[in-house]
């Protein structure tokens, strides 16, 4: 199966039209304004009616960065519940995708709380216990031909917290023997997968569980497997100091030219 590949992002450039007047009419224009601003001053300010919704807040707080400045990216709508930022890279489009992703994902996460949980609907720990991070892959979910679907994902990942397993994302991964040129495009620069090309695992078809790194040749010990090129994304439901499309600090291989994106604009979401 072949999934679409990426995208690139289009820009819209819109042209203001130039206006001339005569000197009369400049004067006859700014007499006018004038008038109505010295009464729009005099005037009750319950005549203008209740605020509207859409404007900006008038506390003292901080105030929102500049939505046209290359360096400050627009917020997503108030209807994204993850108010997930855009950036270089990031067309419009791409923004919802990612949005809508991440939401189904946080939503998601509650079915699989708890690592109990989680193997009663068939997921299996693959050992990486030693790490921050433990991953429970469901086997028969990598080759179903259900791409990025929150209601099988492939992979949970939990986080060893205060003595027990909390789970913190989902892990998609596209069907064995995947490559980079079949990932689909779903936020741009947002969404950074990896694959993992040094990992050697047990060959049990229900359970795999990591053995070891492959060794310095790239080979593996008999017994094992060593782990494919198929892409993965992670999908952080808690903050993650690189954003919530973040691999993990460690290990993983990304597209050539590429190295671990860390989007640190988006490291309080959700």
């Amino acid at each position: 199966m072949r999934v679409p590949g990426r995208v690139g992002s289009q820009w819209l450039r819109l042209e203001g039209a130039a206006l001339r007047v005569d000197r009369g009419a400049i004067v006859t224009m700014v007499a006018t304004l004038s008038i109505a601003f010295l009464a729009a001053c005099g005037s009750s300010s319950s005549a203008h009616g209740p605020p509207d919704p859409g404007a900006p807040s008038s506390s003292s707080g901080p105030s929102e960065p500049s939505r046209t400045a290359p360096t400050s990216p627009p917020l997503a709508t108030a209807a994204d519940p993850t108010r997930l930022r855009g950036g270089p890279g990031v067309s419009p489009a791409e923004l919802r995708r990612a949005s809508r992703l991440l939401a189904a994902t946080i939503a998601a996460l509650p079915r699989y709380a708890s690592p109990a949980q989680a193997y009663a609907l068939g997921y299996r720990s693959i050992g990486d216990t030693k790490s921050r991070d433990e991953h429970y892959v469901n086997w028969a979910f990598v080759n179903d031909g259900r791409i990025l679907d929150p209601a099988r994902p492939e992979s949970i990942v939990y986080e060893h917290r205060h003595g027990r397993l909390v789970a913190v994302a989902a892990m998609y991964s596209l069907p064995i023997g995947s490559t980079f040129a079949d990932v689909p495009d779903v936020g741009g620069a947002l969404t950074q997968w990896h694959v993992h090309r040094n990992l050697c695992l047990t060959n049990d078809p229900e359970q795999k569980i990591i053995l070891r790194f492959t060794a310095h040749d790239g080979s593996c010990p008999a017994g094992t497997s060593k782990a494919s090129n198929t892409p993965m994304l992670h999908v952080w439901g808690v903050p993650n100091p690189c954003g919530p499309f973040a691999s993990l600090e460690f290990g993983g291989q990304f597209p050539a030219g590429e190295t671990r994106n860390c989007d640190t604009r988006n490291a309080s979401v959700p």
